[in-house]
C-alpha cells in the first residue's frame, strides 16, 4: 500500500513538472510587452496588481487646483519629490508618481492618473526600473514611444518634458544601456513638437564618466540634496520657458491656457535640449 501511495505521488510530481516545461502552467508574474498595448499583469493572490492600491489612492486624492495642472508622472524619483509644490511655487503642479513603476506600468495607468486631469503639460521620469530589470534599451524605448503617443493623442500642442534616466552608482552595470536609451529618447524628441529632453545624466557623470556617489542617498539609487538641486534647476528652466509663471493664480491660469492653445511650432525649434554643465550633478 505504501509503495502504491509513493508511486501516485511520483506520478503527480512528474505530471506537474511536465506541464511546467510544456508551458501549460506558468508562475504568476508581470508580462511585460513594451512594444504592444499596456502590459498584462497577472493578478496577485488578492486579485490586485502590485500598483493598484497606490493608483487608487492617487485617484482618490483631493487636488487643490483651480486650473489645468502640470503633471509630474513616473517612478519613485517623481513619487519621492515631496517638495514639488514648494520648488515650483506659482505653477499648478501635481505629483502622480508611483514607486517602482516601469514605463510599461506608466502606459497602463496614463489614462487614470494623467489624462483624466486634463493636464496643461507633463513632466516624465521613467525607464530607470525597466533597464534595471534587464529590459534592453530598444524595448524600453518602444515603451517610451507608446507612452508618448498616448499623451500626444490627448493633445498635439501640450508641452511634454522627459527627464533622462540618471546613472545610479548602484546600477552602474547598466550604464551603457542607460546611455543608449537616453540617446534614443533624445534623438526621437528632436523631431517632435512641443517637447524637451532634460539631460540630467550628463551632469551626474564625474571623472572618467562614472556616476558621482555624492549625488545620491545611501541606497545609491535616489537623489541626495545635491542631486535634487540640479534636477530642480533643469526642470525650472523648462517650466519658465514653456509655461511662463505669474505671481497670481488667475494670471498663471491664463498663461497656461495660452501655452496649451498656441500653434504647433516647427520641429527645428521645438526641442530645447540643454545638457547640464559637466561640473554639475543630479
Amino acid at each position: 500500500m505504501k509503495f502504491k501511495v509513493r508511486d501516485e505521488i511520483r506520478l503527480a510530481v512528474t505530471t506537474v513538472a511536465l506541464a511546467l516545461c510544456a508551458g501549460v502552467l506558468t508562475p504568476l508574474r508581470a508580462q511585460v510587452r513594451p512594444d504592444g498595448p499596456a502590459p498584462s499583469v497577472s493578478p496577485s493572490p488578492l486579485g490586485l496588481n502590485p500598483f493598484e492600491q497606490e493608483v487608487k489612492a492617487l485617484e482618490g486624492r483631493r487636488l487643490d487646483i483651480t486650473q489645468r495642472p502640470i503633471v509630474f508622472y513616473g517612478s519613485s524619483s517623481i513619487r519621492l519629490w515631496k517638495t514639488l509644490n514648494q520648488d515650483f511655487a506659482g505653477y499648478p503642479v501635481v505629483n502622480c508618481g508611483f514607486g517602482g513603476s516601469r514605463l510599461t506600468d506608466c502606459v497602463r495607468y496614463v489614462s487614470r492618473l494623467v489624462l483624466r486631469l486634463k493636464p496643461a503639460a507633463v513632466v516624465l521620469y521613467a525607464g530607470d526600473n525597466d533597464l534595471a530589470e534587464g529590459v534592453p534599451p530598444e524595448r524600453a524605448f518602444a515603451s517610451f514611444r507608446e507612452l508618448y503617443r498616448a499623451l500626444r493623442d490627448y493633445s498635439e500642442q501640450m508641452p511634454i518634458a522627459y527627464i533622462s534616466v540618471k546613472p545610479c552608482p548602484a546600477r552602474i552595470r547598466n550604464l551603457s544601456n542607460i546611455l543608449r536609451f537616453n540617446d534614443q529618447v533624445k534623438t526621437f524628441l528632436q523631431n517632435e513638437p512641443e517637447t524637451r529632453y532634460i539631460d540630467i545624466c550628463t551632469a551626474m557623470l564625474g571623472p572618467e564618466r562614472k556616476p558621482n556617489p555624492a549625488l545620491f542617498v545611501q541606497d545609491q539609487i535616489h537623489l541626495s540634496g545635491a542631486g535634487s538641486q540640479i534636477l530642480r534647476r533643469d526642470v525650472s528652466a523648462f517650466l519658465a520657458s514653456e509655461l511662463h509663471p505669474a505671481t497670481s493664480t488667475s494670471s498663471t491660469a491664463t498663461a497656461i491656457k495660452a501655452t496649451a492653445a498656441k500653434a504647433q511650432p516647427s520641429p527645428a525649434t521645438s526641442v530645447k535640449a540643454q545638457p547640464s554643465p559637466a561640473t554639475s550633478s543630479s
